[in-house]
């Protein structure tokens, strides 16, 4: 049998994309539970600290670790305006206010997370939207985490996770 290089490349690209929805990803317990464990840091270590953890690259909370173990969890914040202190995959967010900021489809997520975190008597909560994964860097649904945290009313911590 011959092998023609349409037939070929169309094979690889099924396996590439079967490969990349093989992978073990994150739920929802384990986006609360890294949000729950980036508060308990926060309030173990103070401001400061944890916000320089929460932007390092190899933070266990950006990172494949004990505390997010398939490493497709990373933690972002929210000001009431939009304003991103911390990320902790995209360097070129932090210090930029990205309220404005849409997915391919147009959805407006920053937006949705700040009413969520603010506007909203629990102060946490869910928003969905298309994101590039981390590890594939295939846009994909992706329902994001969010939550105030107590005693900072100008601060709220985010997840996600791809589905």
């Amino acid at each position: 049998m011959t092998l023609t290089l349409p037939t070929f490349c169309g094979l690889l690209l099924a396996g590439l994309t079967s490969a990349a929805q093989a992978l073990d990803r994150s739920g929802e317990a384990d986006a609360v539970r890294l949000i729950q464990q980036a508060q308990d840091y926060l309030k173990q270590h103070g401001t400061d600290k944890a916000l320089a953890e929460f932007n390092r690259l190899d933070s266990p909370f950006n990172s494949q670790s004990p505390i997010n173990p398939h490493g497709d969890l990373y933690l972002f914040s929210l000001a009431p305006d939009g304003f991103q202190i911390v990320h902790g995959k995209n360097p070129k967010i932090r210090g930029k206010v990205m309220i404005e900021m849409r997915d391919v489809d147009g959805v407006y997520l920053i937006r949705e997370m700040v009413k969520i975190c603010f506007e909203t008597p629990a102060g946490k909560g869910w928003v969905r939207y298309k994101w590039p994964h981390p590890i594939t860097k295939v846009v994909e649904p992706k329902r994001g985490y969010v939550e105030r945290v107590p005693g900072v009313p100008t601060l709220c911590l985010g997840t996600g996770i791809y589905r």
